[in-house]
Order: structure tokens, then sequence, then C-alpha cells
């Protein structure tokens, strides 16, 4: 199956079929079930055909990694993205990396800087689960429902300030957690 995109793209949308359930409470995402700004241009990410493959970025300025899931009124989730770094890995040293969430397109963005990524360069090649236990977790609380109330959590992986190129991430999996 081919990355789907929209006319005149180089943006990777996620496609159907690359999110599993473990059991009722957490669902992973593999890369192609994952929006990636510039992954449908090889010059920038390579998204793998294969499954279990990470989606390598091979250079970017823009790092904007997004998905979505469905989630239950009255919850909450926690939140967390697989990747490592390629040993020759560049351009993320002081590269503020944040994560965010909310729940529907109108709802309040909730934002968190993610500081461990100059320690997860530091052990390329080894998977780590971001944000990580110095960072804390990230979790957002889902509304108990009202009849128009959204139930699409929307979140992602951003370094889009410094404008400085970035290379050697690999992103693994996204997970979307109950937790309550």
């Amino acid at each position: 199956m081919a990355p789907q995109k929209t006319k005149d793209s180089s943006h990777h949308e996620a496609e159907p079929g690359f999110e599993t359930k473990e059991g009722q409470d957490r669902r992973i995402i593999k890369p192609r079930g994952l929006n990636v700004i510039w992954g449908g241009d090889p010059r920038y990410w390579v998204i793998p055909k294969e499954e279990g493959k990470p989606a390598e970025l091979k250079m970017a300025c823009w790092l904007e990694v997004t998905g979505t899931v469905d989630v239950k009124p009255g919850k909450k989730y926690q939140i967390s993205f697989k990747i490592s770094f390629k040993p020759d890995a560049t351009g993320w040293d002081q590269a503020p990396v944040f994560m965010s969430a909310k729940i529907g397109k109108k709802g309040k963005t909730m934002w968190k800087r993610i500081k461990s990524i100059n320690q997860i360069i530091q052990k390329s090649g080894s998977e780590s689960v971001i944000p990580d236990e110095t960072d804390g977790q990230f979790e957002i609380n889902v509304p108990p429902t009202e009849s128009d109330q959204a139930t699409k959590l929307q979140f992602g992986l951003y370094e889009v300030w410094t404008g400085r190129w970035k290379t050697g991430l690999m992103i693994h999996d996204a997970s979307v957690q109950e937790v309550a």
C-alpha cells in the first residue's frame, strides 16, 4: 500500500491499519500510522514499507510527527514515543523538543518539553521511550461525555523553533495508554 498523499504534498499522511491494540487499554501506532511533515519526500524521511521498521529522519529543520486515536470520555491517557538515534545524529543539542496533546480540533493544547533528548542521543542505537522518568509522564484527561464532545485524541512530537537541520532520529512507534 503506497503512502497516502494529498495533491502536491510532500507530507506522509497516516495510513489506516497501522494501529494495533494491546489489550483493552493500550494502542501502538507504527510509523506508517502517523502523520509526518516532509515524510513523503525521501530526501528528508524514510517511511518504512515493512512492518517493524522505524521511520528515519534523514534531515529536516521542521520536526512534526502527529497521530490521532479514539478515546473514551471520562478517562485519562498517557502518551509516549519510542525513539532511537543513529550514531551520526546531528542538530539535537539545545533543540527544544516538545510533545503536545488535545482532545478534538478545538480542545486546549497541552505541551511538555522533552529534556531527556541529549541523554538519549548519547545512547545511540538504543531504543528509548519519551518522555522518560526524568521528564515525567505526559497524560491528558478526557472530560466526561457531553452531547457534542469530540472523542479524538490528537498528539504530536515537535521541534520547529530553532530552524536548525537535524538528522538521525528513528521513530519506532507511538503509544497511547488508558491509565484511569
